[in-house]
């Protein structure tokens, strides 16, 4: 009975967990669920609730409104600077692996940034450091998920093709984030932080390796050579 209830823990045949919540950390039934939403007490990922705030174009872009090559520089450069501005405050708490936005539009998924660490201390440490601290004058809201495995909780059409459910899929439609940006940040990190290099006993080659690649998560598109500018409206005091 107990290796039948293992193999189905957070999948649809799962009748007491909400396999929705266990896959992508949030669900669109909140605390009406029939089923229950099981918090871990501890993870190497936590969840930032609506942290990130699309601009108009974004929501335009992302809800397949008519929109130009304009529209999306402007929502792609606002959210280029927020993705560099969260990386490198957090990479402060330890060592990260990912951080992924959803480009989500349903109430349960909007704006969710999901940071992924290397260790749970350094998951420990930010959620403990980040709550009761504001972002753009809004309290941070921030809690562990179990979303760990970010294939797990994207959406596959999304990712390959095109989602016929649109923005508000509820699977996370990651927002693509530049490799050459991606790279810059994990370069960054481990320029400000050498330490990172040296944890769990893994060689310094392979923690290079992964500041070359810097492209973790399985955003959809590559790199268009388009380079990040500054956007004064997009940065925020912490």
């Amino acid at each position: 009975m107990a290796e039948a209830l293992a193999r189905i823990f957070g999948t649809e045949e799962d009748r007491v967990n909400c396999s929705m919540f266990y896959k992508v950390g949030a669900c669109r039934n909140g605390d009406h669920c029939p089923r229950f939403h099981n918090r871990p007490a501890m993870s190497q990922t936590i969840m930032l609730s609506r942290m990130y705030a699309p601009t108009p174009e974004a929501m335009a872009v992302a809800n397949e409104a008519p929109w130009d090559e304009e529209m999306y520089m402007k929502s792609q450069l606002h959210f280029e600077t927020f993705y560099v501005d969260v990386f490198t405050e957090l990479a402060n708490f330890g060592e990260i692996e990912d951080i992924v936005v959803a480009d989500n539009l349903c109430d349960h998924l909007i704006g969710n940034v999901y940071v992924k660490f290397y260790r749970e201390e350094a998951a420990q440490d930010a959620l403990q450091k980040l709550a009761g601290r504001f972002y753009r004058g809004q309290i941070i809201q921030v809690e562990y998920t179990t979303v760990t495995d970010f294939r797990e909780a994207r959406c596959r059409g999304f990712h390959e093709t095109h989602c016929s459910r649109g923005p508000y899929c509820n699977f996370v439609h990651i927002k693509h984030v530049p490799k050459a940006i991606k790279a810059r940040v994990v370069r960054e990190m481990y320029t400000t932080h050498p330490e990172y290099l040296g944890v769990e006993k893994e060689s310094k080659k392979k923690r290079r390796s992964r500041s070359r690649r810097g492209d973790r998560g399985g955003d959809r598109g590559g790199d268009r050579g388009r380079r990040r500018r500054d956007d004064p409206e997009a940065i925020a005091d912490w």
